[in-house]
């Protein structure tokens, strides 16, 4: 495959890694970086079954320890799935041992990497649902009742975030070890200007690019730039109310299967600005925290030399 497919490809998740991996393929960088696990974990995503997240009367929270991913959804009164992966490897049901409560449970197979238990969850108690891989333990604690849906709330986010002028946004990307850090300015409709922890520097205007290198800045094509992709959470689905915290702050949760099978946090102010969102999926785990909303970002090519 092309590096301008690569970079199409991985541009649906964050421009912050296309113009990084972009980079790394174009210099033909070994794949032990964070970002080309990122892009192998791309390859191999939708390996995992959980049918039940795609409903939309569940509630879909996950949780991440190192490279290993711990998925749940749950519907009141049951059933819980639960989908465990180890970086992209999905993890069978007899590898896993589930809890809920203090006792354990039995699991039966729901698919790849889908195992079920039947517990009365939802349904009046709050319940702890705890999933262990070797010696990795993630809990969840299901609320008494299924949180409402926040399908208004996630509608006008996306409505006021899709027109904002400029904002800023830093993005922290890690595959379960090293983390890559990226401060990006961007401009509707379609500038975008970064800086990764590990001093890589771009510029994107359009369907035109420039990478800074060597001590110069060095002009390569790209498929194409709309700011209102850069959103990773707007393709999720079924947003539940999970928290509602200081300063008027709502918490959705959320599930999507596009551009690769997810869970989303995301935070919203009253004015229905994100201040924070989270996606976790296969050794794919990003944080990205908004700010400057309209305040003034001026995007233009670099000066070459």
């Amino acid at each position: 495959m092309s590096r301008n497919a690569w970079i199409a490809l991985v541009a649906a998740l964050g421009v912050a890694t296309a113009a990084v991996a972009g980079a790394l393929l174009a210099k033909g960088s070994p794949e032990s970086t964070p970002q080309q696990r990122v892009l192998t974990a791309r390859r191999s995503a939708g390996g995992f079954s959980l049918p039940l997240a795609r409903s939309s009367s569940s509630l879909a929270l996950a949780k991440h320890e190192g490279n290993l991913l711990v998925g749940i959804a749950a519907r009141p009164g049951g059933p819980v799935e639960v989908a465990a992966l180890r970086a992209e490897k999905p993890l069978a049901t007899d590898e896993l041992r589930i809890e809920v409560g203090d006792r354990n449970v039995n699991a039966e197979p729901c698919g790849r990497g889908c195992s079920r238990v039947e517990a009365p969850v939802l349904n009046g108690s709050p319940v702890r649902v705890s999933v262990s891989a070797g010696s990795s333990r993630l809990s969840f604690v299901l609320p008494a009742r299924l949180p409402a849906a926040g399908d208004e709330v996630f509608a006008r986010a996306e409505h006021t975030m899709s027109r904002l002028h400029s904002f800023r946004f830093t993005e922290r990307l890690s595959s379960g070890a090293e983390t890559v850090t990226t401060k990006l300015e961007v401009q509707a409709p379609n500038r975008l200007r970064l800086r990764t922890s590990s001093g890589f520097r771009s510029v994107i205007i359009g369907r035109n690019r420039w990478d800074y290198a060597g001590g110069r800045w060095e002009h390569v094509p790209f498929p194409g730039l709309d700011v209102a992709g850069l959103l990773m959470w707007s393709r999720a689905k079924h947003p539940r109310i999970v928290a509602r915290g200081r300063h008027g702050l709502t918490e959705l949760a959320a599930f999507g299967l596009r551009p690769v099978p997810a869970w989303f946090r995301v935070a919203i102010n009253p004015s229905g600005r994100v201040v924070e969102a989270e996606m976790i999926a296969a050794s794919h785990f990003m944080v990205h925290r908004y700010s400057d909303f309209n305040g003034g970002v001026s995007i233009t090519p670099p000066v070459r030399g």
